[in-house]
């Protein structure tokens, strides 16, 4: 599931910075955690493709949502021919199942909502997706290849986050700037934003989570920050820590090293692991982070198309 926002932790960063770095180094002890390596250890015939989104499941299963043989690439028109969502074992890191094969055009979002349900947006498919934990579609909201900005469309949408309620936000994204907030069945509700750099103002609203009193966090990427809204999407402050490191992007960041920060609930940094630390995991590209019930970080990367497990020791 997402990461759980406890009342000792804020959230988790995953940030990404300038120089793309391709040297491959011993993992080390960083900040608690260590790197699993050879994690996870697919069939040969199944090689991941871009990822930009990992999510875990009430069994503690890993959920990655690829992009197998394509990159970021929102106008294109043919479907992926392989299965683009994989259920990984936490522990072996072998393919439990996968699926959606000739479903998805450009891969984005992935949350596993409390009933084991699975979330999906697809930036090329401008649609934002339900579908039980064996692949089976519930709900699709937004027209299909069709960007807009209004009730029934999206434009380039990036992440989910549920609540218990069955009611639901999306960040709506690479080209609206808002967020937009449906209840359990799909009928749209409310929403703001938009484009600009003021407060609740939006450049690329990229990620959601949720903070232990029920607030809204969303990662404005472009603009390097997290806004903090409440249920109903008042502001109420905003984290501006990334501004000397990079983009915000869901409860993770891109920006001039790669790494990932734990930040406790008064905002302040209480762990780090990579940046270009000795010893430390190398990072490439992160865009999405979960966290399973053992306290394992799972960071999703997009141009090394793998990824990465941290262990805590």
């Amino acid at each position: 599931m997402r990461f759980p926002l406890s009342s000792a932790v804020v959230g988790l960063l995953a940030v990404s910075t300038g120089a793309l770095t391709t040297s491959s180094r011993a993992a080390a002890p960083a900040a608690g955690y260590e790197e699993v390596r050879d994690w996870p250890k697919l069939p040969s015939g199944v090689q991941l493709g871009e990822v930009p989104g990992v999510d875990v499941d009430a069994q503690g299963h890993v959920f990655v949502f690829h992009r197998p043989g394509r990159g970021f690439e929102p106008s294109a028109t043919e479907v992926l021919e392989d299965p683009a969502v994989l259920e990984i074992d936490a522990e072996t890191g072998k393919l439990i199942a996968s699926w959606g094969a000739k479903t998805f055009l450009v891969p984005h979002g992935i949350t596993v909502d409390d009933q084991n349900n699975i979330w999906l947006t697809d930036v090329g498919l401008q649609q934002v997706l339900k579908y039980s934990h064996d692949g089976r579609r519930l709900m699709t909201l937004g027209q299909p290849r069709v960007g807009g900005w209004d009730a029934t469309h999206f434009n380039q949408p990036t992440d989910i986050a549920i609540r218990k309620d069955g009611s639901f936000y999306v960040s709506d994204g690479y080209v609206n700037s808002r967020v937009a907030l449906f209840d359990r069945n799909g009928v749209f509700l409310r929403e703001w934003g938009k484009k600009g750099s003021g407060d609740a103002q939006f450049s690329n609203p990229h990620g959601l989570a949720f903070a232990p009193n029920g607030d809204v966090l969303v990662a404005d990427r472009e603009n390097s920050r997290i806004q903090v809204f409440d249920r109903q999407g008042a502001f109420k402050r905003q984290w501006l820590g990334a501004r000397d490191t990079g983009r915000v992007f869901a409860v993770a960041v891109d920006p001039p090293t790669n790494g990932v920060l734990k930040l406790d609930r008064d905002w302040k940094t209480v762990a780090s692991i990579g940046f270009g630390a000795a010893g430390d995991p190398v990072f490439n590209a992160v865009h999405d982070i979960a966290v399973g019930r053992d306290g394992s970080i799972y960071v999703a990367e997009t141009r090394t198309k793998r990824v990465v497990k941290l262990r805590p020791r």
